[in-house]
């Protein structure tokens, strides 16, 4: 059976970014991003329910301060206590797990695309 473009993108593969399925996850992306940095007012918690709907994992504790860009979402993963300041931008084309307890500063760019090794992993500090 012939891979599909989004699996070749997900093992870190070249693939073609213009392929009718890229491109309909990067307009729900794009749909959710809208939703998510409109919500600067709410609650962290509440904001916490929207990382939910995309990210494959929120875990407790968690804060993204919008606005927030990324390219898809579903290759997120954020441990306990993850702080994103205001303005990150995450490319994530491969998965991206950042650890419990890591701080990121305003402005900051995770940058996963054209690596072609599969994932990315970011620790923060033992507590």
């Amino acid at each position: 059976m012939a891979r599909t473009e989004k699996d070749k993108m997900l093992a870190g593969e070249l693939y073609d970014a213009s392929a009718p399925e890229i491109q309909a996850e990067m307009a729900a992306t794009h749909r959710w991003l809208a939703r998510y940095n409109a919500a600067r007012d709410m609650e962290p918690s509440d904001r916490r329910e929207l990382l939910i709907e995309r990210f494959a994992a929120v875990g407790e504790g968690t804060v993204v301060r919008p606005p927030f860009h990324c390219d898809y979402g579903f290759n997120i993963s954020l441990d306990a206590g993850v702080f994103l300041n205001f303005n990150c931008v995450i490319l994530d084309v491969v998965e991206v797990t950042i650890g419990d307890r890591t701080q990121i500063g305003p402005g900051v760019q995770i940058l996963t695309a054209g690596r072609g090794e599969g994932r990315a992993r970011i620790r923060g500090q033992p507590s």
